[in-house]
């Protein structure tokens, strides 16, 4: 009976047992019964011996239910005594798995440092970690939400960057993607951001509520920096740029619980769709501008949407659902600004984004107090609510924009004759040659002090007087060959050190050569004739 028991414990499907017993009724042999089941002899001879045990026949037992017949043939086992070890440790579960919640924590440092100082004769590491992972497996349990149509748009940004290829040198540049859904008809949007600062995050979310053409009632995303001030399970501090976006269009705005991604599962799903429908169809494609991937990505993004989903499209679920509940786009969009109060400095110029470009304000506010205002496309400066001038985001790094209508006379006047000055040394560079002409018009774009500029043109036409012309043009070209910068050093080191007469000299000696072969066999004839009539 014992090998029974053994036997039972391996239950097989009630469909096999069935068939086990109608093979035994029709007098197949056990050897035929096992191959046709795919049964080991333990088992067939097993359920033999407790069908025979049952004083009914083979047939009463097919005639009976699945429940009756699993009663007689496959027993439950008897219940083993209950191990007080377990219940010790269901009561510490929660604080088990509090504490592997911790940063560094490991299952087994909390067996060794927690649960065996208080149970020295409790259970191994391996039943320990067992238990562990059937605790969590029963309590981590996922919710099914609900969504409203039109209600929710999700935010988050995907966790696989896209590149930018330069076209002349092949190096890559990474770029983030946004990534937004609306749970109910899961109709997505993406775009490729250069970065993920704040400019860059509310300009993505105005173009997905453009794509959308329609307003939600309210924004998730998780705690990133751009959208939570301060991370709270509650009631997380909103960001100042946040809340700017959302009354601006009346949206409300919320955050998911920290390290909760199932908050926002619609947006994780989303992600992982794309990169299985976009991500796959680009990744051996090269893209050299931000806008050549965007333009690729809504192109695909447009085919996704436009599949079949639950017998429609999720752009029809969510024209037809989503967005009759939805509250129209403003006149205006949304433009995130920077905003600083500084004093206008003597040099009238207002120091603006991380380029650190310069902005002229009219001179005569020098010393006051002004605003400045600054998005991705312009820069405005007022004075309280008086707005003192506007100008094109400039990105040149270190630059100056400068409009001449803010300079005082004497900067004017300073400006024309710098002009002047400028157009004079060109035009004495000329008369030299093209070559310095090259070298001072580069003297004169490459610096940011024009006096320095002019003393440095000045020096080099200078050169002329010392060393001739001729000998400055060719400098002049064998520099800009060289090296293709302007400096008055190496043009000076050139003269000096009298490089330009030594490729002048194997310049002439080449061509000496080249005269010589063409002239040829009888050329040479004759030389070598008249030199051995002269030895005679």
């Amino acid at each position: 009976m014992s090998a029974i028991n053994k036997m039972s414990n391996k239950k097989v499907t009630m469909m096999k047992l069935r068939r086990i017993i109608q093979m035994l009724s029709e007098g197949y042999s056990q050897n035929e019964i096992c191959r046709e089941t795919s049964s080991s002899k333990t088992t067939v001879s097993g359920y033999k011996k407790m069908a025979d045990g049952t004083k009914l026949s083979y047939r009463e037992l097919l005639l009976m239910e699945d429940s009756e017949l699993e009663a007689i043939l496959q027993p439950r086992p008897a219940d083993s005594p209950a191990d007080p070890r377990k219940a010790e440790l269901d009561e510490m579960m929660p604080e088990i798995i509090s504490r592997l919640s911790k940063r560094y924590a490991t299952v087994e440092l909390v067996h060794q440092d927690y649960y065996l100082k208080l149970h020295p004769d409790g259970y191994g590491y391996t039943q320990f970690n067992k238990h562990v992972k059937a605790w969590r497996e029963a309590h981590d349990l996922s919710y099914h939400n609900v969504y409203i149509a039109g209600e929710q748009w999700q935010i988050d940004f995907a966790g696989d960057s896209l590149w930018l290829t330069n076209r002349k040198s092949g190096e890559l540049t990474k770029v983030v993607v946004l990534v937004c859904v609306m749970p109910y008809s899961e109709l997505p949007f993406l775009m490729a951001l250069p970065d993920a600062t704040t400019d860059w995050f509310f300009h993505g979310l105005n173009k997905g509520l453009e794509f959308m053409g329609a307003l939600p009632k309210v924004a998730k995303s998780d705690n990133m920096k751009q959208w939570v001030a301060k991370a709270d399970r509650y009631c997380p501090a909103l960001s100042d740029a946040c809340m700017e976006w959302a009354n601006h269009y009346r949206i409300g705005i919320t955050a998911c619980r920290v390290r909760k991604p199932r908050d926002k599962g619609p947006v994780e799903s989303a992600v992982n769709q794309l990169y299985q429908y976009v991500y796959a169809r680009i990744q051996d494609e090269a893209f050299y501008t931000l806008d050549q991937l965007n333009a690729r990505l809504w192109e695909l993004l447009w085919e996704y949407v436009n599949r079949s989903y639950k017998g429609r499209t999720r752009w029809q679920i969510f024209i037809e659902d989503e967005k009759p509940n939805m509250n129209p786009l403003p006149l205006e969009m949304h433009r995130f600004r920077h905003r600083k109060t500084v004093k206008l400095g003597s040099s009238y110029h207002v120091c603006v984004g991380s380029e650190h470009h310069m902005y002229s304000v009219p001179y005569n506010y020098v010393g006051k107090m002004v605003t400045v205002l600054w998005d991705m496309e312009s820069v405005e400066v007022f004075l309280g609510t008086m707005r003192l001038c506007t100008h094109r985001r400039n990105y040149e790094a270190y630059g100056y924009s400068t409009d001449k209508n803010h300079m005082p006379e004497s900067h004017k006047a300073y400006e024309r004759s710098r002009e002047y000055n400028a157009a004079a040394l060109i035009e004495r560079a000329g008369f030299i040659g093209q070559s310095m002409r090259w070298v001072v018009e580069t003297m004169l774009s490459k610096t940011r002090f024009p006096q320095q500029a002019y003393m440095h043109c000045n020096a080099a036409l200078a050169l002329a007087k010392e060393y001739g012309r001729d000998r400055l043009e060719h400098a002049c070209l064998m520099m800009k060959t060289e090296t293709s910068t302007a400096s008055l050093k190496v043009l000076s080191n050139i003269l000096k050190n009298n490089r330009d007469l030594a490729e002048q000299e194997k310049d002439a000696m080449t061509s000496l050569a080249s005269e010589d072969d063409v002239r040829g066999e009888a050329h040479y004839a004759r030389i070598v004739g008249r030199k051995e009539g002269g030895n005679e």
